[in-house]
């Protein structure tokens, strides 16, 4: 425990230094941005569902900085972004519930580790951008801006690739290089390359790689978006080497009056045949925004996420069920600029697909501070 807090006082240090510049310098001040976050949650499996009864506590601090190279009076276009993250607690879905989505997406054990550090150099003006460094894919690819409100992984990526195949994801993100294009005021192009299995941190042929480009329309009122990927040396059922997928990503705005909005999302993932666990996945919900009078920052939802298992999957665990389906209802109440806390409960049908496992019911809650 005193590891653990010296560690988050480092970061808190490091935040106030980088953060702090001379007010003589205002010229400077905007080049270089750091922000300290802290996101903890209490778990609880209740009744008689997965694995055990009982609760589990997990959390997370991020400290990133960016730096505009222009900023600095270098030159214009240039990006350098950093991110640090100290984990610490358990992970429910192994110790209490048994799923393969992964019920909590910050839940990793005991960890301290960097992230991300990555380098973007923008041009013409801003149609063609090149990225090169350790590189969280989900922060480009297979996102969906309203299943972000959502505490289960899925919702964040599909797990037709993170349950598929090794993929540069918080928290072990791998080297990468990316090439964007903006193709008009609306679409876009996004093409990479991944380290074929970011938790060794380094490029092997052995490892492979793994490839995505997703081309997305994005406008304020709705985000269409298609992707495909490979990963070149992921294994298939009955030999061979080599995975393929692609998938959908609709936000989709539908009501608006005041402060108060509705939207909905759909995530749609398909993985080759002969994929080691999951073969399609569907994920699809509604998400409101100032549904209370006087609180718009407060957001609110309810999603479904269904991950169907692949035929090497069951073919390995005879007499395991189709699927796992989760539903999950909460609700976001930002209180303050810096904090926000945030209840969630997850229905989870069939975990794992495991037939001694009953349906499981979680509820979450979920505290943010960021500085």
């Amino acid at each position: 425990m005193k590891s653990y807090i010296k560690r988050v006082s480092l970061f808190a240090l490091c935040g106030l230094y980088l953060g702090a510049t001379p007010a003589t310098a205002e010229d400077i001040s905007p080049a270089v941005m750091a922000e300290l976050s802290y996101v903890a949650e209490a778990v609880r499996n209740n009744g008689g569902g997965g694995l055990r009864k009982g609760m589990r506590y997990e959390a997370a601090g991020t400290l990133t900085t960016t730096v505009d190279t222009e900023k600095l009076g270098w030159w214009p276009g240039g990006t350098a972004y950093v991110e640090f993250i100290v984990n610490h607690g358990s992970d429910p879905s192994a110790a209490l519930v048994g799923d393969f989505q992964t019920l909590s997406n910050i839940a990793d054990g005991n960890r301290t580790r960097l992230q991300q550090l990555w380098f973007e150099q923008s041009m013409m003006d801003g149609v063609l951008s090149l990225l090169l460094g350790t590189h969280d894919l989900n922060s480009e690819f297979d996102v969906t801006e309203y299943g972000g409100l959502f505490t289960n992984s899925s919702f964040g990526i599909g797990p037709d690739i993170s349950g598929n195949v090794a993929t540069s994801l918080w928290p072990e993100a791998g080297l990468a290089a990316r090439i964007a294009l903006q193709v008009g005021e609306h679409v876009s192009l996004h093409v990479a390359g991944y380290d074929g299995d970011p938790a060794t941190r380094g490029l092997k042929a052995s490892e492979g790689y793994l490839y995505i480009a997703e081309a997305a329309y994005v406008d304020e009122n709705a985000a269409y978006k298609v992707g495909a990927w490979r990963h070149s040396k992921a294994p298939r059922q009955g030999g061979g080497l080599g995975l393929s997928g692609a998938y959908l990503v609709v936000d989709q705005p539908l009501w608006q009056w005041d402060e108060r909005a509705l939207g909905a999302f759909l995530q749609l993932g398909y993985a080759q045949r002969g994929a080691e666990n999951i073969k399609n996945y569907v994920g699809a919900g509604l998400h409101v925004s100032g549904f209370i009078p006087g609180r718009g920052d407060d957001e609110a939802g309810v999603a479904m996420a269904r991950a169907d298992f692949s035929k090497a999957y069951l073919l390995a665990n005879r007499g395991f069920k189709k699927n796992e389906t989760v539903f999950e209802i909460t609700y976001r109440a930002q209180l303050t600029d810096w904090l926000a806390i945030q209840p969630a409960f997850q229905y989870i049908i069939s975990p794992s697909g495991d037939p001694a496992l009953k349906n499981a019911k979680v509820a979450l809650i979920r505290v943010e501070a960021g500085l």
